[in-house]
């Protein structure tokens, strides 16, 4: 039987948090899951990219996975993210998910190698490795802009097949996004579909998205919970203004060229100082810092 666990509702990709001296600053990370909890979320994506999780050891990523369950407490799900380029090291970080309570782990495709060298065959084998790895729930997450493998709905029919359940997509197509959705649902297959690129929002959920992984809510958790909830009352006029608003927040996040950075400058915005990030990601740059600041002011989100 396969594992089953549809994603509903926002989901933070969890930044991490670091001290000067490049560790996990623990007691940062849990002042960032308290205030994500407090402003709604549903639960909590750990080591995706926003997390920073290929500049992490093995060892950190398990440090980390397990400050955010001792934290958490199973107020909210989490999903833990999973990939790296090797088989058995997302095995044995699958089978350490399972360990603390994850409802499902979702990976990329074990990445370098995918942009070029695998088939089929070798990334079908991969996940097949993580479903027999536990009990939980396989989700793929597709980014082809990091992995350089895009998903046809062929193959994830497929991967399918292997136990695969659920789908985080960040390829920002919808055409494609739709193609997936009408396909599983014609052939009757129960299947969790997510967005990863919050622009989509609005669109995705018309179509039967039922989950999103949204970068933004690490610093704007309101606004992002409050575009789910409004498209969940199919109210349209008030879900594209706040669609719109994203849409320019994701802007902003974009100004040094990589959204994620960002994150921590719009939270210590907000008064939450959360350490640095880790090299060679680079924080805002004043002038930068300074831009962003005003704009989210004019925006009413400060």
């Amino acid at each position: 039987m396969k594992k089953f666990y549809r994603m509903e509702g926002m989901f933070p990709p969890l930044i991490t948090p670091f001290k000067d001296s490049g560790e996990i600053d623990e007691k940062k990370l849990k002042k960032l899951i308290n205030f994500l909890l407090e402003k709604g979320v549903h639960g909590l994506f750990i080591g995706g990219s926003y997390g920073s999780y290929p500049l992490l050891t093995m060892e950190e990523r398990k440090k980390l996975a397990e400050m955010v369950f001792a934290e958490v407490n199973e107020r909210v799900p989490v999903i833990v993210q999973v990939a790296t380029p090797c088989t058995a090291h997302s095995v044995e970080l699958t089978k350490h998910a399972a360990d603390l309570g994850a409802k499902a782990v979702a990976s990329v495709y074990p990445y370098y190698y995918s942009a070029f060298a695998y088939d089929e065959k070798d990334l079908l084998g991969y996940f097949k490795a993580l479903v027999d790895a536990s009990d939980i729930a396989v989700h793929l997450y597709n980014n082809p802009k990091a992995t350089g493998y895009a998903t046809s709905t062929k193959f994830l029919l497929k991967l399918n097949e292997v136990g695969v359940t659920g789908l985080k997509d960040s390829a920002g197509d919808i055409m494609l996004l739709s193609e997936h959705i009408r396909e599983f649902r014609n052939r009757g297959i129960d299947f969790s579909f997510a967005i990863g690129t919050t622009g989509m929002l609005l669109a995705g959920m018309a179509l039967g998205v039922t989950g999103c992984v949204a970068g933004t809510a690490n610093a704007l958790p309101e606004l992002m919970v409050e575009l789910y909830n409004t498209l969940l009352k199919k109210n349209l006029e008030e879900s594209a203004a706040i669609q719109l608003k994203v849409i320019e927040v994701r802007k902003l996040q974009n100004i040094q060229g990589f959204r994620p950075v960002a994150c921590y400058s719009m939270l210590k915005m907000r008064g939450l100082d959360m350490g640095t990030c880790r090299k060679p990601w680079r924080e805002l740059d004043p002038e930068n810092y300074k831009i962003v600041e005003q704009r989210l002011r004019e925006l009413g989100l400060l």
